[in-house]
């Protein structure tokens, strides 16, 4: 009957029919949805047309997904917004204090929600980092040596101190390029970082030199992260200081106590130079390369009067240094070799002589000189200070296999 009213009737009387059928679902494609489209807009126009329209001029609609144009610089009032990008109906300045606040609510929920860090597990076990590192050594022991100094290198980076001259701190940046072979090597077999991994091969490099490391391997933590960004360098107040001293540089490693200052200064009776590091070759400080105790004392006691200048001269080989050591002193130690007595070239850095005229340094030299077990002690605590020292947020260790 509908398909026939349409094919006879007007559209307007077909629009009163349709509204008198409620309830009655109408086909979008159907012949009376296509009279009800063209009625309507023909009664629009009617009435935007007609000077006797009750309401005068029509009613703009607003499109609820249209931003308005005071919504945002630029934006067009005819410009349809995406409804399911909601952050497009915001004021930019909101917009932006609510990134402040998530990125607050990030930074708080870190530091004050407990978390039981014993949960956490590193990927890898202590124990065969230091295994690995010591099997290394064995091909190459001077380089057990060489990861001490990295270790208190990546120390003094840390405190702000470029460690980049002998004057300095006999532990500098240069000539690491064989133990950055062992610790890439480390860091690779046992997905660790880099920093975790030198700390570790720090402390395989105290067992292998016969030093006191159980405890430090004990009280160990995990999670130092990697940076590729420098950190900030101490700048001296005196414009003339080119360097700072071992002091200075020490009591920067975690808060060392005086006793562990002068504790950790053993580690030099292990090693010994290079031309292409400090300008000579071959000498080392005590006589001895590969045993870390507490000869260091006593042989700084037993020679105290005999250190003399050391002045150094350009060669072929320490030509790629811009400045050469200018504070070194030496002397000599007898040693045997091959069952000969041999004179061996001992060298020191002149602030380390220099200790012993302050009364607090020179009794506590005195000390571990006479008591290798006071040292031992102290030696301990100021190793895990160091390797610890200006890291946020360490993790305690708890064995992946346990």
């Amino acid at each position: 009957m509908l398909r026939a009213a349409w094919l006879v009737g007007g559209g307007r009387q077909l629009v009163v029919t349709a509204a008198r059928l409620p309830g009655r679902r109408v086909a979008s494609f159907s012949p009376l949805f296509m009279a009800q489209r063209l009625t309507g807009s023909s009664t629009s126009s009617a009435a935007a047309g007609s000077p006797t329209a009750t309401h005068g001029a029509p009613r703009k609609h607003h499109n609820m997904f249209t931003a308005p144009p005071n919504v945002g610089a630029g934006r067009k009032e005819t410009e349809v917004a995406n409804p399911f990008k909601s952050w497009e109906h915001i004021n930019h300045t909101w917009l932006i204090l609510m990134c402040l606040g998530c990125l607050c609510a990030g930074w708080l929920a870190g530091h004050f929600v407990e978390v039981d860090e014993s949960k956490i597990k590193p990927k890898f076990s202590r124990e065969d980092v230091v295994a690995a590192a010591c099997k290394q050594f064995e091909f190459r022991p001077d380089l057990a040596a060489t990861s001490i100094r990295v270790a208190f290198v990546l120390a003094a980076r840390r405190a702000g101190f470029p460690a980049a001259t002998v004057d300095e701190s006999c532990a500098v940046v240069r000539g690491l390029g064989d133990i950055a072979g062992v610790m890439n090597y480390l860091s690779n077999t046992f997905h660790a970082s880099t920093e975790d991994i030198a700390s570790l091969a720090a402390i395989a490099g105290v067992k292998y030199l016969n030093g006191p490391y159980e405890t430090v391997l004990e009280e160990w933590r995990w999670g130092r992260n990697d940076t590729d960004a420098a950190p900030a360098r101490n700048v001296a107040k005196d414009p003339n200081q080119k360097t700072f001293s071992i002091v200075t540089v020490l009591h920067s490693l975690g808060g060392l106590t005086e006793a562990e200052c002068v504790a950790l200064l053993a580690c030099h009776s292990v090693g010994e130079f290079h031309e292409d590091v400090s300008g000579i070759e071959g000498a080392t400080h005590v006589g001895q390369r590969y045993t870390l105790s507490n000869r260091y004392y006593q042989f700084l006691l037993e020679h105290e009067k005999e250190f003399t200048p050391l002045k150094i001269e350009r060669s072929q080989d320490n030509k790629e240094l811009k400045e050469l050591p200018q504070t070194l002193v030496c002397t000599y130690a007898k040693e045997k070799v091959d069952g000969k007595t041999k004179k061996r070239q001992c060298v020191f850095n002149k602030a380390e002589v220099e200790l012993l005229k302050n009364r607090t340094y020179r009794d506590l030299i005195l000390r571990y000189a006479a008591d290798e077990e006071a040292w031992r002690v102290q030696f301990r605590s100021a190793f895990t200070k160091m390797i610890d020292s200006n890291f946020k947020r360490l993790r305690p260790y708890t064995d992946p296999n346990s």
